[in-house]
């Protein structure tokens, strides 16, 4: 899949997910300030949370350097809250920024998109498959 695919996936992931997604943030894929989607979250219908997004559809872990980029994107926008999707997984150290500081960002690797996809339904089906009993692949 494209890098920018991968973007847009990722976007209608979360909206599948239930954010709402800001169409003109995120979208150009050159100088687009460092995030890959922007939108909110109201839960209780009161409190309105901001969210950013990035994601990165590479085949190397993803290190502390970006996740603190990341979060200087997130400044950006007074993102209260951060999801930072990737393709691969993340490095400890990542895992440790990603958890310091005020505003926590949720790390989602490949394994975490394949559990998301499935628990949301998006762009997956559930096949139902039959399996013969040994009566049939008994060889006697």
């Amino acid at each position: 899949m494209h890098p920018q695919k991968f973007e847009l996936f990722c976007r209608g992931l979360l909206t599948n997910m239930g954010v709402d997604i800001e169409e003109s943030v995120g979208v150009q894929y050159v100088a687009d300030g460092g995030l890959d989607g922007f939108g909110y979250i109201t839960s209780e219908d009161f409190r309105t949370t901001r969210v950013a997004l990035q994601a990165k559809r590479w085949d190397r872990k993803v290190s502390a350097p970006e996740i603190d980029k990341f979060r200087g994107a997130m400044d950006k926008y007074n993102a209260e809250y951060g999801i930072f999707v990737t393709t691969s997984d993340f490095t400890r150290d990542a895992m440790r920024v990603a958890k310091s500081g005020t505003r926590i960002i949720t790390l989602i690797n490949g394994d975490k998109i394949c559990d998301l996809v499935a628990r949301y339904h998006y762009y997956v089906e559930e096949v139902t498959t039959y399996k013969l009993k040994s009566f049939y692949t008994n060889n006697e």
